[in-house]
């Protein structure tokens, strides 16, 4: 079974950095034994980081092809900047708060090239963990309105049923199979080449939130399926980059998230979301709000800003420089 396409490259490994230098270096340290066997290139986009990354980059990871964007282009125009440049058989999206376990990708990679001859892909994504190596959000169901309903009736998740049980995003058990999924996270999202040049690049409509969702619907709609795989794990140090720009980053989810419903919803179901989010958010900031501890008046404060963004027509959300 041949990994590699014409270049000899079997994997490009595609990093969106900023301000995130240590990350980025215990990633970066991480991926030459995470890809074992495999034949790889490894670009590295800094958007503008103030932090000395591109520096340290360009110091001790000589190796690493490094794109200095020259402005905060986001994760999708920031990955779109390098995608062109690839040529790897298989393209990995990597965040630069990932840790590969030695072998991890290389297992990723052999696990999507068995089903490449059998059916056509589109992206494949690992169970992500979290620093104790407890299972993180991994994979998801594209957005549906009951979602959101459901967690406003139910949001301890105490009804029976996977259909009352499901979410948009879904953290998986640690003896959870590999199976067809809906959409992978872009923390770690491999994709064959083929996949890549039928759907074309990440939509840069999105600045950050939702391209990989978008990217997997796109690939589902051309008849490829996306798949979840249990077998190999990668360490998500969820939160601690996007935790720098908390409030830019609530705002521009739900401005990611219209722009993804009206793309591929329409218009008017943006209205029908934004009611539903009222009532789940409404209901989760009360639930919180009177509950004793930090956590609890951190959780608050967060779905009591997304309750009241249900309320704007039009939401701003400045990029941080």
């Amino acid at each position: 079974m041949s990994l590699a396409g014409e270049t000899g490259i079997d994997l490009s490994v595609v990093i969106v950095s900023w301000n995130t230098r240590q990350l980025l270096a215990d990633c970066l340290a991480s991926v030459p034994e995470a890809c074992a066997d495999l034949s790889v290139e490894v670009f590295v986009v800094d958007n503008d980081s103030s932090d000395g990354s591109a520096e340290m980059v360009a110091t001790d990871f000589p190796q690493v092809r490094l794109l200095r964007s020259g402005g905060n282009l986001g994760f999708t125009a920031g990955n779109n900047l390098a995608l062109p440049a690839t040529s790897g058989h298989w393209i990995l999206l990597l965040n630069p708060d990932t840790v590969c376990p030695p072998g991890s990708l290389a297992r990723l990679v052999h696990f999507a090239a068995t089903r490449e001859p059998e059916e056509e892909l589109g992206a494949v994504g690992p169970r992500l963990i979290d620093a104790n190596g407890s299972p993180v959000i991994s994979f998801g169901w594209f957005p549906s309105l009951r979602f959101h309903w459901l967690e406003f009736l139910d949001p301890l998740r105490l009804l029976p049923g996977s259909w009352c049980r499901d979410r948009v995003v879904h953290t998986p058990s640690r003896e959870e199979a590999s199976h067809p999924v809906e959409y992978v996270m872009g923390a770690c999202l491999l994709m064959p080449r083929a996949a890549y040049d039928e759907i074309g690049p990440l939509d840069e409509r999105f600045f950050m939130y939702f391209e990989e969702t978008d990217w997997c619907l796109r690939a589902r709609q051309t008849g490829r399926r996306n798949w979840f795989c249990g077998e190999v794990e990668v360490a998500h140090l969820e939160g601690k980059s996007s935790g720098q720009v908390s409030d830019f980053s609530l705002r521009q989810f739900q401005l990611s998230y219209r722009r993804f419903l009206a793309k591929h919803h329409g218009p008017a179901m943006v209205l029908a979301f934004r009611i539903a989010q009222a009532f789940e958010y409404g209901a989760k900031f009360l639930f919180r709000r009177f509950r004793p501890g930090e956590r609890n008046r951190d959780l608050a404060a967060a779905y009591g800003t997304r309750f009241r963004l249900q309320f704007q027509s039009r939401i701003q959300a400045n990029p941080p420089h």
